[in-house]
């Protein structure tokens, strides 16, 4: 009777464990950068690598090294093809570190939308001014015809520590909802604030559904790209990403 216990017990604790595990993770415990996972999009002087000095857990994190005065460049790792299951909604869990801080003008953390970033249509979870920058971003367009931003404003990014980030992109309302630590993190909307910034496109159109367009949220990537100067030289450190259909949480 305790064997068929025990039996039944590893058997509920397998199914548990396939439902609770994220559609996609990455904890870098390879050692490298796993090709079949990641296409490398790096122009410029930006470099990525994976390191053990800095780790939230286990050995490995990536770290991505932005060199003092650097200018057009970038470094990130893209899944080129996420589940159809999040083409239009997907949660994410990252642990960041970003040391010292970003510089004061607008950095790229990470982003979700259709193929071919950075000249695509995408979401962002940027920086600026040392707090959280989230926009929708039409880079596809020739100029003239429809290529912009909607960005909105959100809290302070914490910086010199590791600290969770999680996200919500979502396409049909086209929102944005970031959580540091935990906390939600409150938007600048107009005159107020609230949990979650809304995009809309073209701009102060009342078009907010279906702007990434039919491919939905087909490629993730995450690394640094800053417009504008960079007066001193930082790194941003990542280690254990993971997107689902379902808030993910903190790794347990």
């Amino acid at each position: 009777m305790k064997f068929i216990l025990l039996a039944w017990y590893l058997v509920a604790a397998a199914i548990l464990n396939a439902q609770t595990k994220p559609l996609f993770s990455e904890d870098f415990e390879l050692g490298q950068i796993d090709p079949k996972l990641w296409d490398q999009r790096v122009d410029g002087v930006a470099t990525l690598k994976i390191q053990q000095d800095q780790v939230a857990h286990g050995k490995y994190a990536l770290q991505v090294h932005y060199p003092e005065m650097a200018a057009r460049s970038y470094a990130f790792l893209v899944a080129p093809q996420l589940p159809d299951s999040l083409k239009t909604h997907f949660f994410g869990r990252a642990y960041v570190k970003v040391d010292p801080a970003t510089p004061p003008s607008h950095t790229v953390l990470l982003f979700a939308g259709e193929p071919g970033w950075p000249l695509s249509k995408f979401d962002e979870i940027g920086v600026s001014r040392d707090t959280f920058q989230p926009s929708y971003q039409e880079n596809k367009s020739a100029r003239g015809q429809g290529r912009g931003e909607d960005v909105k404003h959100a809290g302070p990014v914490p910086l010199g520590k590791w600290f969770l980030l999680e996200w919500e992109f979502n396409d049909n309302p086209a929102t944005l909802t970031i959580w540091a630590d935990g906390q939600i993190s409150q938007v600048v909307q107009g005159d107020q604030k609230t949990d979650t910034g809304t995009f809309h496109w073209p701009k102060g159109s009342d078009i907010n559904k279906g702007l990434i367009g039919p491919s939905g949220f087909s490629e993730f990537g995450f690394g640094v790209r800053v417009w504008g100067n960079v007066p001193t030289s930082f790194d941003v450190y990542y280690d254990d990403i993971a997107i689902d259909s379902k808030r993910i949480g903190p790794l347990k």
